[in-house]
């Protein structure tokens, strides 16, 4: 976006020239109209890109980084190794134990994901708790799998309900990543 900005300052006098006779004033021929709606269909499809990028990229740190806050709120409230049973994320959100831009005002039984259609829920299995997240697209699924797995320990990782082994290759996120809506369960102890 800057450099486009930047660019434009620096040329802006030569595509009027350009746009212009040699009175100085711009022509209204077909020519001159057909330029200016060309740069104009140029410029909204670069803003269009670079929002996309920055969505995407977004959307895949946050997930990642979610479950590792998750993981560290767990382990603030709870002894190890002593999770109970049943649903963890309403002491999570009453402690506040989680980051205040996860927890979704009135629920207290699920936390914001990375986009507006994905969840996380945390459960105590006595020994070790389990994080998942929902309703997680297929790229957004790969990405945050890739990254959640490498140079972590977790006790166990699974896509869909199926087990992946650990760190999960670009290529096994692949596999595994496919049904359209996703849901990562990870395992901590």
């Amino acid at each position: 976006m800057t450099k486009t900005i930047a660019w434009w300052k620096q040329n802006r006098i030569r595509v009027i020239r350009t746009l212009s006779d040699e009175r100085g004033v711009a022509d209204d021929g077909p020519m001159s109209i057909l330029l200016g709606i060309g740069l104009g269909i140029i410029l909204l499809a670069a803003l269009v890109g670079v929002f996309k990028f920055a969505f995407s990229s977004t959307t895949s740190a946050i997930s990642s980084s979610g479950a590792f806050e998750i993981q560290t709120g767990v382990k603030q409230v709870a002894s190890p190794g002593n999770y109970g049973s049943g649903d963890l994320t309403s002491a999570l959100i009453a402690s506040k134990s989680v980051p205040s831009n996860m927890i979704i005002p009135g629920n207290t039984t699920t936390l914001q994901g990375p986009t507006g259609t994905s969840f996380y829920t945390v459960t105590g299995n006595y020994s070790t708790f389990s994080i998942t997240l929902a309703g997680i697209t297929s790229s957004g699924c790969m990405r945050t799998l890739e990254q959640t797995t490498t140079g972590n320990s977790w006790y166990s990782v699974s896509v869909n309900g199926s087990s992946v082994t650990q760190p999960v290759s670009v290529q096994m996120a692949q596999g595994v990543c496919s049904s359209g809506s996703d849901t990562i369960t990870w395992v901590s102890d």
